[in-house]
């Protein structure tokens, strides 16, 4: 009798995860598409368009394009990074470096300091995982270092606050083998964000459920986190002597949030995964369609936030968005897989 409860109560727990597994992962939600706005333009042709980062002060759009769909078929990918002029009616151009290493670009980060502009970039590579920082100069990326370290497990994202100094998250605490399968599926917080000061690494916040996009307020104070698992947006508050951080509020936005822009009026705008199952079919075939979505959050004080739902679709204009950019009136929205950006006039 006590072998049929103890295997009754093992049904009921596995039935228990599976079903908070699917909630979680957005398989109840249902997807009423809307735009607000209106679809003005798309470039295609820039693979896995995965990140993009603005240089405020030129209006330069600095693309992260990875073919994740060849480099999971063992074919070479020809990966780079791609500029993007906004009021010019030049196509997006894929950009020369001096890096000669094998470069499979992740999360991008812009910084402007000291007269000059910097670009860091997550690199995944046969070697290891990298961060490589870029000067940006006479429109070529010129390689300034690899930064590399035992703690940095599985970098997505990045953002600088200094010429030497970065955040940079671990989507998961183990890179390969049973433990990333359950990490995902258990949604077990093993995942966290480092900092690197400039000469080590530490970790300044773990125990999270697949850490992901990453950036900074325009004055540096305060660092917004998104975990795509978790489906809360982190804020914390910065020492920017030190970097560390303390919690200021946490939000649960109820999908998998992935990268966050921060405009110049201080508003985060976050693309995300609304069915995350969905996501990862996508991900294995191109024909499976993913639903994109893209929330606004406004500040309004105390660390709280207004949430707009910009767009939603159900896969038709975009799967898997991954980066929603506002420039101007306008939003530039781009995927971890598809080589297409939404480019989507703003509602005034």
């Amino acid at each position: 009798m006590r072998k049929k409860w103890i295997l009754l109560a093992v049904v009921a727990i596995l039935i228990f995860l599976v079903i908070k597994t699917l909630y979680v992962a957005g398989s109840f939600k249902t997807i009423r598409p809307h735009l607000d706005g209106s679809l003005s333009n798309s470039y295609y042709g820039i693979p896995g368009p995965e990140d993009m980062d603005l240089d405020d002060s030129t209006g330069l759009v600095f693309i992260s394009s990875a073919d994740r769909w060849k480099i999971q078929s063992g074919l070479p990918s020809g990966d780079g990074i791609y500029l993007l002029q906004p009021d010019s009616a030049q196509l997006p151009r894929k950009l020369a470096t001096t890096f000669t290493g094998d470069f499979h670009p992740h999360g991008i980060s812009f910084l402007r300091a000291n007269g000059k502009s910097f670009l860091f970039v997550v690199n995944h590579n046969a070697a290891g995982n990298y961060v490589e920082v870029f000067e940006f100069k006479s429109d070529t990326l010129i390689h300034q270092s690899s930064i590399k370290s035992n703690l940095m497990c599985c970098p997505n994202d990045v953002v600088a606050v200094a010429p030497d100094q970065f955040y940079v998250t671990n989507d998961h605490g183990y890179k390969t083998g049973v433990m990333r399968v359950l990490e995902e599926y258990l949604q077990l917080p093993f995942s966290s964000l480092l900092y690197y000061d400039g000469a080590a690494f530490s970790t300044v916040f773990d125990g999270l459920l697949y850490a992901n996009g990453v950036n900074v307020s325009n004055d540096k104070t305060k660092l917004y986190l998104a975990t795509t698992t978790g489906r809360t947006l982190f804020t914390f508050n910065r020492n920017t002597a030190t970097g560390q951080l303390s919690v200021a509020g946490k939000l649960n936005l109820k999908t998998g949030i992935d990268n966050i822009d921060v405009d110049a009026e201080g508003n985060l705008w976050i693309a995300g995964h609304p069915k995350l199952l969905a996501f990862v079919s996508h991900s294995k075939d191109s024909a499976a369609l993913s639903p994109s979505q893209v929330l606004k959050l406004t500040p309004s004080g105390n660390d709280t936030y207004r949430v707009d739902e910009i767009l939603m679709d159900a896969g038709n204009l975009l799967s898997g968005s991954s980066i929603a950019l506002r420039y101007k009136d306008q939003l530039l929205v781009g995927g971890v897989f598809q080589p297409k950006i939404l480019r989507i006039a703003l509602k005034p």
